[in-house]
């Protein structure tokens, strides 16, 4: 039996040929700032504004992320907020149109309700700064939790943005970027994971969901994704919740995701009667009653190996 002596250095991975090299907190705060510096000065030569902290804009962005990440929010560390002026010429383009779009969807609805939400879309540095220069273009990526839904925009519902953290990527700064969108949804109808499709079924239908009772993720087509989106906000922040594994069971230096944050993530998308099961799982692995390696197959069972991807490219 494997001995643990410390469960927070132990780590859950499903291939470790595929896990990216740690990023040590003390080394990411030690850097010179000069490329961060590089990075915002972009995001303001592109009509965006570094928000103060003290302002209401400020905090009703920050408060909305972090309710959105649940238990994990006290380990996350909102670097930066940036708000979109709209005051270059193609911002202006993108916030006009972005307005006629929804005059148009409201005519359509009878004058009734267009159904505009905000939303959350996680990216890597790069998606970002070609979505500020050329706007949206990557269509088809899996959500957070792995699965695909169409071949549209994915972006996480307001309430959810933990789901775009999942889908965001470290840069070399050791931050995550992630918009804040309004997002013209219209007449919705439910896409199921693992969709092949490009278009709505019908034409009465404009956007899609994962659940039309309570939506986490929405779906926008690719027709209309420069036009029913337009984003208000970046932020850039940290979550620090990885290090390197000490563990005997898994390789060394293979860094991981720490169990206890793990465990948490899993909470916020699997039911009770499967989190009860992990629980049970995690307490006889820490009285030695299974193996990690068995421990380790009953999680990925429970959970599913898709889900598990998607956490663990939270890594880097």
């Amino acid at each position: 039996m494997e001995p643990v002596n410390n469960e927070e250095q132990v780590t859950i991975d499903i291939d470790y040929n595929e896990i990216p090299e740690a990023v040590d907190d003390d080394s990411v705060t030690n850097k010179p700032n000069s490329n961060l510096d590089v990075l915002f000065r972009f995001f303001t030569d592109n009509g965006m504004v570094q928000s103060e902290e003290a302002s209401n804009e400020y905090n009703e962005v920050k408060d909305s992320f972090l309710s959105g990440m649940g238990t994990l929010a006290e380990e996350t560390q909102i670097v930066a907020i940036h708000t979109n002026m709209s005051s270059s010429l193609a911002g202006k383009a993108r916030l006009s149109s972005f307005q006629i779009f929804q005059e148009a969807m409201s005519r359509k609805c009878g004058g009734g309700d267009t159904n505009v939400r905000s939303a959350w879309y996680g990216a890597a540095k790069d998606e970002i700064r070609e979505i500020l220069c050329h706007g949206f273009s990557r269509i088809g990526k899996a959500a957070g939790n792995g699965e695909k839904y169409g071949h549209g925009l994915h972006l996480s519902n307001s309430n959810f943005s933990i789901d775009s953290v999942l889908s965001s990527e470290m840069d070399s700064n050791g931050l995550r970027h992630v918009l804040l969108c309004r997002v013209i949804l219209g007449n919705v109808e439910t896409v199921a994971a693992g969709s092949n499709r490009f278009h709505p079924s019908m034409k009465v239908y404009d956007s899609g969901v994962d659940n039309l009772a309570v939506p986490s993720r929405y779906i926008v087509w690719s027709c209309c994704m420069n036009s029913h989106i337009y984003f208000t906000d970046i932020v850039s922040f940290k979550f620090p919740c990885y290090e390197a594994s000490t563990s005997t069971s898994a390789p060394p230096s293979s860094p991981g995701l720490r169990v206890s944050t793990l465990i948490k993530i899993l909470s916020m998308y699997l039911d009770p009667q499967k989190m009860a099961l992990i629980y049970r799982f995690r307490i006889d692995f820490r009285a030695q009653r299974i193996p990690w390696a068995e421990f380790k197959q009953k999680v990925v069972e429970v959970s599913g190996a898709k889900l598990l991807s998607g956490i663990l490219k939270l890594r880097g």
